[in-house]
C-alpha cells in the first residue's frame, strides 16, 4: 500500500469519525492526518501532495461547518427553554406550594405523635401499669 493510500485511509477514518490512533473527534488537519496513517507530523507536504492537501482542507471545512451547525442548534435550544420559561416558573410555584403544604402536615402529625406519646406516658404513671416479664 503506498504512503497516498494510506494517507487516504486514515482522512477516510476521521471523516467517519473512527480513527485508530488519534483521539476521536480530532481536527482535520495535515499532521492528524499523517498521524493517524502511522507517518510523522510534517509528512504531508503541499508539494509533493496537492490533491491530498486539498481534501484534507475541504474535509477540514466541512468539519467545521457540523460544529458551527452544532453549537448554532445549541443556541436555539437554549433560546427555547428561555421562552419556556414562564411556564417552568409556574411550575416551580406549584411545586414549591405542594411542598409547604406537605412540610406542615408532616410537621402536625409529629406535633400529634409528641402529644399521644405525652398521654400515654400520663395515664401509665396514673394506671401504675405493671410490666411483668415475658415468660421463656
Amino acid at each position: 500500500m503506498s504512503a497516498m493510500d494510506n494517507y487516504l485511509a486514515a482522512l477516510d477514518r476521521l471523516v467517519n469519525g473512527c480513527p485508530e490512533i488519534v483521539p476521536v473527534g480530532s481536527a482535520i488537519n495535515n499532521d492528524t492526518v499523517a498521524l493517524e496513517s502511522g507517518r510523522k507530523r510534517g509528512s504531508i507536504k503541499k508539494k509533493r501532495y496537492p490533491d491530498l492537501c486539498r481534501a484534507i482542507d475541504e474535509a477540514a471545512e466541512r468539519q467545521q461547518m457540523k460544529v458551527v451547525d452544532s453549537l448554532s442548534s445549541t443556541v436555539q435550544d437554549i433560546e427555547n427553554v428561555g421562552s419556556t420559561g414562564k411556564s417552568l416558573q409556574e411550575q416551580y410555584s406549584a411545586l414549591e406550594k405542594d411542598y409547604n403544604a406537605a412540610l406542615q402536615k408532616n410537621i402536625s402529625l409529629v406535633y400529634e405523635v409528641f402529644t399521644l406519646k405525652k398521654k400515654v406516658d400520663e395515664l401509665e404513671q396514673k394506671m401504675k401499669v405493671l410490666n411483668f416479664p415475658k415468660p421463656r
